[in-house]
Formats: structure tokens, sequence, C-alpha cells
């Protein structure tokens, strides 16, 4: 794989305690964008997922599909970063276990995750995304990361916008971003209910009622780590070589059951100002729920979307105008679509990703 350096050099890794990878990017309260041009009035209905911080709340603007759009807010960055979502903002999407979403700055490096773990019951991506607003695939970083165990284990280098996808019980870390030249963003999404692999339950990060601490991997192991003949290549997705890009956009990367055993149904999409209007997904249906992620790629604000996108959600065409960084969470059997770009004046990414194993291009009901 071109993305990938094959031979990497003894690399020194910060240690951390036992914490879920990004956990330490989440704190205080998210703002939500409720943009509702000609949609019904009334009560909205509870969620339909796992309670999270606004679940059952009336919607304090009238529609009934707004509290499904979490908005990024502005903050300041710590040692992992700006949070874009910080945690008790939103709600718990059904299907989905975790959802984080964050930019790195220079220099370098940032506190990494050096033990090794895997999710019983869950799969995972890890989705490592440039702003180069002229290249997609420049990811204006280099990341250092392991998958595997033992005689399985793996080293990679990472220096293309890649989503790598971690299988139900995948082992992975230590993981390391070693350097950043332009800011990086990151997303983190789990789909399950995991528990972490090998160690009791509770929360993670070594918090009260966590799991103990994982040690991490010798300098040793890490040398032994296979440079060569990869056999878990297959799920770092970077570029998509037999689709055609979309109307008005990039691919970065895409999966589906088809391509991996079980995989979820995942497009990520660079989309340009050139060209709008233009289509983003047309009106569809999925048996399972669907997130949505409208991440801009602006350096000095990444709240800031560059393009307004009109959604046009369930049967009562209920619509939305979005302006901002966001991400949204369609139910299962909800009937979604058109997403239609109106207006761009900056690039921006687009993740889609469904809570299950569709077929390519599967749209039900």
């Amino acid at each position: 794989m071109g993305l990938l350096k094959r031979h990497i050099g003894r690399r020194q890794f910060i240690s951390m305690s036992s914490m879920t990878i990004g956990a330490g990017m989440l704190a205080g309260p998210a703002g939500r964008l409720f943009a509702a041009e000609g949609a019904p009035q009334g009560q909205a209905v509870p969620p339909q997922g796992g309670g999270g911080a606004m679940a059952g709340q009336p919607k304090d603007d009238g529609t009934k599909y707004g509290k499904y759009i979490t908005l990024a807010v502005k903050s300041e960055p710590t040692e992992r970063g700006i949070q874009m979502f910080p945690m008790g903002g939103g709600i718990t999407p059904e299907g989905f276990s975790g959802i984080i979403i964050g930019r790195m700055p220079p220099p370098g490096p940032m506190p990494g995750h050096d033990a090794p773990e895997k999710h019983d019951g869950e799969i995972e991506y890890l989705i490592h995304l440039g702003n180069n607003p002229d290249d997609p695939m420049d990811l204006g970083a280099e990341v250092d990361f392991f998958l595997g165990k033992g005689k399985w284990l793996e080293r990679y280098e990472i220096t293309k916008s890649t989503a790598v996808y971690l299988p139900n019980g995948q082992w992975h870390c230590p993981w390391k971003v070693k350097k950043i030249n332009t800011e990086m963003s990151w997303v983190n999404v789990r789909i399950g209910k995991a528990t972490q692999g090998g160690m009791p339950g509770g929360a993670p990060g070594g918090a009260s009622g966590g799991m103990p601490e994982v040690e991490g991997l010798s300098e040793a192991e890490k040398e032994k780590a296979k440079t060569s003949n990869y056999i878990f290549d297959k799920y770092l997705l970077s570029g998509v070589k037999d689709m055609k890009d979309p109307e008005g956009g990039k691919w970065i990367a895409y999966t589906d059951c088809t391509k991996i055993a079980g995989g979820a149904l995942t497009r990520i999409i660079r989309y340009n100002p050139k060209g709008a209007p233009y289509g983003v997904i047309d009106k569809q249906t999925h048996e399972y729920g669907s997130l949505f992620i409208f991440l801009g790629t602006d350096l000095k604000d990444c709240t800031d979307l560059g393009a307004e996108v009109e959604l046009i959600i369930g049967p009562e065409k209920e619509k939305h105008i979005i302006n901002k960084t966001c991400y949204l969470y369609v139910p299962a059997d909800t009937v979604h679509g058109p997403f239609k770009v109106t207006k761009a004046t900056k690039p921006f990414n687009f993740l889609e990703i469904v809570a299950g194993p569709e077929l390519p291009g599967a749209v039900y009901g």
C-alpha cells in the first residue's frame, strides 16, 4: 500500500492509562443546530436511542427531527486537541456506542494510547482526515498505529487520509500521532455494545470504577512487529479506485459488507465548493440507524462548514438547513433525503456510517 511506509524505526510512545482512544477529548456540554426552514410545528418525539443527555426532552424549535442534529462547538485546545463535540451534548444514537470528533493542531506529537486493546461485541472506526483544501488525501500528519497481537502484530505509518476499520474483537494499539504539519481532523465511531477485551467491565480510562491499566508494548515487541506481508492492511481504507467520484466530490474511503465481511456501509467524501448546487444523497431508507457527519475544513474555525446543506428528513419531508460542522443521526427505517448542497465557499468532508452490514447502494422502503 502506497500510503504506508513498510519500514519504520524505533519510536518512543507516551504511555497513558487504559482509556478509550480519544476519551481525553471529551468534556462539557455540546451545542446543537435547529435550523428548520418550513418545518412542521409541534412537540418532538423522544429519541429512539440509548438515552443520551437530551433523550426524552421536548424540542425547543418545534421540529420532530431537529433533536437528531448536534452542532460542533468552539473550545480551547487541550493537550489532545480541539474538542468539537464534548461529552454531554446530543443523543446516544441507537446502534452506536460512541462518537468522538476533534482536531489536532501542529506541531505534535500528541499524547498517545500505548496499551493494546480490543472491543468484544463492537466494531470501530478510527478516521484520520486532512484539511488541505486542494488535496483531501493529504493528512498533514504522521500516525504510528499497531494492529494485531503477539506473532500477528503489525505496524503501520499512516500519512494519508485514512479510515481504519476495526472488526469485532480486533486487537489494536499502540496509537500515536507523531508529527502534525497541518491540523488533522479525527473521528472515532463505535457501533454496538462493547466491553474492553480481557478486562472487567466498567468505565474506561482508570476513572472511578474503571478498568485496570493494561501494560503497553515493549520496545522489543514493537521492533518485532511485521512491516511487510501484512494481513490487516485491508482494514486501512484510503482512496477508492473502483468507483466513480460523485458529483462535486472526491472519494476518500468506502466500504460495505461485500468488501469486508460484516462491514458497516460507510462513505467518506470530500466535497468542493465548485459546482454547487449538487446532491449529497438521494431519498433513501436504511434498516439500521445512520450517522451523517458534515465536517468543515477551515483551519481557523473548525465549526465553519463553508457550505449550506438542505436536509429533508422523515415522511413529513421536514426541511433543515445546516451551515456548521455537525452530525446527524437518522433512526432505522426513517426515510431521509434528498440532502443537497445549495451553496459552498469552502471544501468540507461528508461521512455516512450505517450501523449495520448493508449491501452497496441499498435503499429500503
